[in-house]
């Protein structure tokens, strides 16, 4: 006796490869060539997400330059806490300068080398080779 599924099996026909038609009525070939452009489809939409990261990232405005910039804003921001510090030992040394006649005396004596009326001035010169020390025992 005869299975029931031998029965119902259609007899296969070599049929050319080309020529197969699928069940929705697409031809092999046109399967193929739409999978071939899915792919060039894919490949040239992840090389332009490729040339948009490397811009995002490398290119000008991207991270790098934004790292590069707050660096030297950080930079920049330091040498301006130093000035400002500078500025304020420079106000407080003018204001003193304007009201009091003893800084500016000490000023003359220092980098001048005034002296007053009836003052005598002695310049202690070292010898070389001697330092303060030896000079002193």
């Amino acid at each position: 006796m005869q299975n029931v599924a031998d029965q119902e099996k259609p007899t296969r026909f070599r049929i050319p490869f080309t020529r197969l038609v699928l069940q929705s009525g697409v031809h092999l070939s046109q399967v193929r060539s739409r999978q071939g452009a899915a792919k060039i489809a894919a490949f040239a939409l992840t090389g332009l997400l490729l040339l948009l990261q490397y811009t995002l990232w490398f290119g000008t405005g991207g991270a790098v330059s934004l790292w590069r910039l707050q660096r030297q804003i950080a930079a920049q921001q330091a040498q301006d806490a130093r000035m400002n510090e500078r500025d304020l030992a420079l106000a407080a040394k003018v204001l003193d300068l304007r009201q009091g006649l003893a800084s500016v005396q000490d000023l003359a004596r220092s980098q001048l080398g005034m002296i007053k009326k009836d003052e005598t001035f002695y310049q202690v010169i070292q010898q070389p080779g001697r330092d303060s020390r030896s000079a002193q025992h």
